[in-house]
């Protein structure tokens, strides 16, 4: 708040500090590894039934399932005000499973136990819907889903990443007091923060007004070149401006 607002320094905190940060972060990593292991699992065991017939009912329930085979059938054209409302819900919604896992993981092993159903309850939903006997929710879910997801699913690692950053900080201190070793790694770790806040936003954008049009207004095509087009961002944004620049030992910069 003591600080005047420097677009330029703001521009080289968003465009280099925070990639990079992201990129070298062991927290991210380990997240990254978590989330995305247990999602495929569980999605390979929900949508290949021979190994466990009844593992998506086990981990989503028989009631719930029914629920997500009613949602996803018969989509119907939204008004734009819906769409706007169905915006800020999807907001409110997202950032809540983000906010759950940051705040959880502060205290490390709740974090992980949050993380962990978040990873195999997602990968169930998806692996159960993506069946070729789903039908017409089946589509429709493959429809509404494609866009939007790489922004969501990013935001909650990143959120995830974040908290078990500050959560470590109180354990491994480095010779700091425990408050300043908080107090110091959260001001660290408040660029990823903000950028899990900005995906989950763009993410609601998507959901709110790409992913719930029907095939008949949006092709599944169209909504498949966003998501690529997501995809792509996010491994520009993570990857490529996140990789670490090395310096000659002679001359100027490698890159």
């Amino acid at each position: 708040r003591s600080r005047s607002y420097q677009w330029k320094r703001w521009y080289h905190v968003a465009v280099f500090e925070t990639p990079r940060k992201i990129f070298d972060d062991a927290c991210i990593h380990f997240v990254f590894l978590v989330f995305w292991g247990l999602f495929f699992i569980s999605g390979y065991l929900a949508y290949e039934d021979r190994l466990w017939p009844d593992f998506a009912a086990d981990v989503i329930g028989e009631e719930e399932l029914d629920q997500f085979e009613e949602m996803y059938t018969g989509f119907g054209t939204r008004s734009v005000g819906d769409n706007y409302q169905m915006m800020g819900f999807y907001v409110f919604n997202n950032a809540g499973i983000g906010l759950s896992c940051f705040v959880w993981m502060l205290l490390i092993l709740p974090g992980l136990v949050t993380l962990t159903f978040n990873a195999v309850y997602l990968g169930a939903v998806f692996g159960y819907m993506f069946r070729p006997d789903m039908g017409e929710a089946g589509i429709n879910f493959k429809n509404f889903v494609t866009a939007h997801g790489p922004f969501e699913l990013t935001a909650i690692i990143l959120a995830a990443g974040a908290g078990l950053k500050i959560g470590l900080s109180w354990l491994n201190t480095k010779g700091l007091s425990r408050f300043d070793s908080l107090a110091q790694t959260a001001r660290a770790t408040l660029p990823i923060a903000m950028c899990a806040v900005i995906l989950f936003v763009l993410a609601a954008m998507i959901e709110g007004f790409i992913s719930p049009l029907p095939e008949s207004v949006l092709p599944w095509w169209v909504k498949g070149l966003v998501g690529i087009a997501s995809s792509c961002c996010l491994m520009i944004y993570f990857v490529c401006l996140g990789y670490p620049r090395r310096q000659h030992t002679r001359g100027g910069p490698l890159f």
